[in-house]
């Protein structure tokens, strides 16, 4: 399973950590745009899912949105493996506790 544990939001949804350390190819059929939803206050939300899903040519969109202006991101980042997808929620992590002056 893949390990949430860094985040410190309140998670509303969760299908990300359905995840296997096994090759993503192997798990397509789980790649999908909704994989996970954490609430940072009232204010702020950090969005993570695969584009395009199934696609085994895809990769995983972090996103920070304020307010629910889902045009308008506060962040983005983007990952291939789930490695990369780690480093990518712990900058998205960072960018959360600076807009909520957390520590």
């Amino acid at each position: 399973m893949f390990d949430l544990s860094l985040l410190t939001g309140k998670i509303i949804f969760d299908d990300l950590s359905l995840l296997t350390d096994q090759p993503l190819a192997g798990q397509i059929d789980a790649l999908k745009e909704d994989l996970l939803q954490v609430e940072y206050g009232k204010q702020l939300l950090l969005d993570v899912g695969w584009y395009p899903e199934f696609d085994e040519d895809g990769a995983f969109r972090v996103v920070v949105i304020k307010d629910h202006h889902w045009d308008y991101p506060q962040w983005t980042g983007q990952a291939q493996t789930l490695a990369e997808l780690t480093a990518r929620l712990t900058e998205a992590q960072r960018e959360l506790h600076a807009r909520l002056d957390l520590p």
